[in-house]
C-alpha cells in the first residue's frame, strides 16, 4: 500500500517545489507514494498541468480557513503532511488546525516551513517580526502536539532565509530587491536560499523521515551569503542585466509605512543568518548558489545564446 502525502499549496511557491523534488527522487514512484496535492481551484490551468505530471498526484480542492474539510475529503489517511501557509490574520489559526487534523489522522511525518531567526536560537527567539512571530508560534504548537503519546507524530521544521526567487522580477519582486539594495548596509552579507532547494530539503524529510537530520530537527536553509553588490554582479554575468529593481520612493515607503516590513529589515540589517551553509551542502550537494541560480533562469539561457 503507498504511502499519502498531503501537500498544502501545491500550486504556490514551496508546496509546488516540494512536489516537484517528490517527482525528481529516485527514490519516489507512484506505486510506493501518493500526493494529494491541495488547491483552491483543481479546474484551473495550473492544477491540471500539475496533475499531469504524474498518476501519483490527486488534486484536491480545499480552503484553508476550513481544514477538517480538507482531510475528510480525502480518499485515504495521509501519512505525511507538508504544511505552509500564505503571512496575515489566519495564518496560526490555519497552521495550527493542519496540526491538529493531522494528530487526528494519525499521520506519521509532519513537515512545516517557517523561517529563520537566527539558527538554533530560532527555537527561543519569536522576535518582533509579526510574521516571524505567527510562524514561531506555530513551530511550538506542532512540537507540542508531536510530543504528546497519543500522537505518535514526528516532525522536521524548515526554517529558508531570503528567497532568490524574490529577485526574478515582477512588481513584488522589484520591491524587494530595491529594499535590499537600499536598507541593508553595503557591507552586511545576508543569506538567500532557491524555493527549489527549500523543495528539495521538504522532500527528502519525507524520503528519510527516520533519520537523525530530519527526524524531530529544524533545519536553517540557505545556499549562499553575500552582499547586494555580490548579488547584483553575478546575476549580472549570468544573464548580461541587472537585478529587476524599482524607484527608491516605493521601497522606502514600504519599509516605512508597513511596519512588519520595516521591523523585518532592521532584523535583517542587524542579525545575521543562522543556516550552516556547509552542513546543508553536504546533505546536498547540489545546493544552490547565487551563481548556479541565476544560471538557471531562462534569462540566462537567452544570453548565453546571444553570446554564442
Amino acid at each position: 500500500m503507498s504511502k499519502a502525502i498531503l501537500v498544502i499549496g501545491a500550486t504556490g511557491n514551496q508546496g509546488g517545489a516540494v512536489l516537484r523534488a517528490l517527482l525528481d527522487n529516485p527514490s519516489f514512484s507512484p506505486e510506493t507514494y501518493t500526493i494529494y496535492a491541495v488547491t483552491r481551484n483543481p479546474s484551473s490551468r495550473f492544477a491540471k498541468a500539475l496533475a499531469a505530471k504524474s498518476p501519483a498526484i490527486k488534486l484536491v480542492a480545499g480552503d484553508l480557513n476550513d481544514v477538517p474539510a480538507i482531510f475528510q475529503s480525502l480518499p485515504s489517511h495521509p501519512w505525511g503532511v507538508f504544511s505552509v501557509q500564505p503571512r496575515g490574520k489566519e495564518e496560526i489559526t490555519q497552521g495550527k488546525a493542519i496540526v491538529d487534523e493531522a494528530v487526528k489522522a494519525g499521520v506519521s511525518h509532519f513537515v512545516y516551513t517557517s523561517v529563520d531567526r537566527g539558527g538554533p536560537a530560532s527555537d527561543t527567539t519569536p522576535t518582533n517580526v509579526p510574521h516571524f512571530m505567527s510562524k514561531h508560534e506555530i513551530e511550538q504548537y506542532l512540537r507540542d502536539a508531536a510530543a504528546k503519546p497519543s500522537a505518535n507524530m514526528t516532525y522536521t521544521i524548515l526554517r529558508p532565509v531570503f528567497f532568490l526567487d524574490n529577485l526574478e522580477g515582477g512588481y513584488v519582486g522589484k520591491v524587494i530587491a530595491t529594499a535590499w539594495r537600499d536598507h541593508i548596509p553595503v557591507e552586511k552579507k545576508m543569506q538567500v536560499i532557491a524555493a527549489s532547494d527549500i523543495g528539495w530539503f521538504g522532500a527528502s524529510a519525507f524520503l528519510s523521515a527516520s533519520s537523525p537530520d530530519y527526524r524531530n530537527a529544524a533545519i536553517s536553509l540557505a545556499g549562499d551569503n553575500l552582499t547586494f553588490s555580490e548579488a547584483d554582479l553575478t546575476y549580472q554575468k549570468e544573464t548580461g542585466l541587472a537585478i529587476p529593481t524599482t524607484f527608491a520612493f516605493v521601497a522606502s515607503s514600504l519599509v516605512s509605512m508597513v511596519k512588519g516590513v520595516g521591523l523585518m529589515f532592521t532584523f535583517m540589517r542587524t542579525q545575521e543568518g543562522g543556516a550552516d551553509i556547509a552542513r546543508l551542502r553536504r546533505m546536498n550537494p547540489e545546493l544552490k548558489t547565487m551563481q548556479s541560480w541565476a544560471a538557471g533562469l531562462s534569462l540566462a539561457k537567452k544570453f548565453r545564446e546571444r553570446k554564442n
